[in-house]
């Protein structure tokens, strides 16, 4: 398997894409915590005008 990068936005967009949780990944839900802590980081960025952040890996299926 070969990983390649693209911007979220870009990853996202279309009308024709479904994005499916698997069941057994389904616990690993976050906590609110969680979410406040990626809004912080979204914020961060967009007040400091950086052009990119590492968030994370997401493994799709093409």
């Amino acid at each position: 398997m070969k990983g390649t990068s693209k911007e979220l936005l870009k990853f996202m967009e279309g009308s024709d894409k479904r994005f499916v949780i698997p069941v057994y990944q389904r616990n690993y839900d976050w906590k609110k915590e969680n979410c406040q802590q990626l809004l912080s980081d979204l914020i961060d960025v967009a007040k400091t005008q950086r052009s990119s952040h590492f968030f994370g890996s997401i493994v799709s299926k093409t």
